[in-house]
């Protein structure tokens, strides 16, 4: 079952990728390999890819950055989903053989826990007991991890690819002042026991330790954004809120 994880893992990455460098290719800029950042709890949560020459305008920077998570978190979501259909369908002895995601991690996004909730049954991340796991066919473990990953990747921090987004839609000085108090939030958050799973106070650990350094200018930063993007924005604000706040 290892291999189905590690494959199903790397297509949700690569397809992050990929679409990263499709943007990067049509408007003509270049960009340097990705940086993996880890995660205790995830294993991984996804990648950073620098941008190595400037961009054009912010419609391209904005392009560039929204354009890997989104496919990421898509193709996070079809693999989620075929892989809970196939835990669905399978015996106590098949299930006995799966891996398992504990359900204190599974509870950790309202989007992940709600899917696995409405698929395979209400109640089943219920358990009193945090260290209870939930058995899951590997292609489900990996969506519900790149669920996560490509939702942390959106947010507005550092050079991240939400970085990036709020430099586009907010202009270098409040993306910054976003930046701070995102980052602010999480450690708070997670200092005082929201996130029991302490994915977010590690992800903003590496963000500013690691990611600090203010990003490269586009060759034209005055003309704004279309009506269009910014409304993307906003579809993926909330995509983000629902893959990270907890279940209830």
């Amino acid at each position: 079952l290892a291999a189905p994880l590690f494959l199903a893992t790397l297509s949700i990455q690569l397809a992050h990728e990929l679409a990263h460098r499709i943007v990067a290719f049509k408007d003509k800029f270049d960009i340097g390999l990705p940086t993996i950042v880890p995660s205790l709890q995830l294993g991984l949560t996804g990648a950073i890819t620098p941008i190595n020459t400037p961009p054009k305008n912010l419609k391209s920077l904005f392009d560039f950055a929204i354009s890997g998570p989104l496919v990421g978190i898509f193709v996070s979501l079809s693999l989620m989903y075929v892989g809970l259909e196939k835990t669905a369908f399978m015996d106590a002895a098949e299930l006995s053989q799966l891996p398992g995601l504990p359900v204190q991690l599974l509870r950790s996004s309202s989007l992940g826990g709600g899917i696995i909730e409405y698929l395979l049954g209400d109640g089943i991340l219920l358990s009193p007991d945090p260290t209870a796991t939930v058995s899951l066919h590997p292609y489900a473990i990996a969506g519900f991890v790149g669920i996560m990953s490509n939702a942390l990747a959106l947010l507005p921090a550092g050079n991240t690819d939400g970085g990036r987004v709020a430099h586009a839609v907010l202009g270098r000085s409040l993306s910054r002042v976003l930046q701070g108090f995102t980052l602010l939030l999480l450690v708070i958050v997670g200092i005082f026991g929201a996130d029991e799973s302490n994915i977010l106070l590690f992800y903003s650990l590496f963000v500013t330790i690691w990611q600090r350094e203010p990003e490269m200018p586009c060759k034209n930063e005055v003309d704004e954004l279309d009506l269009a993007r910014g409304a993307v924005a906003i579809g993926a604000a909330v995509l983000v809120a629902l893959a990270l706040v907890p279940l209830s």
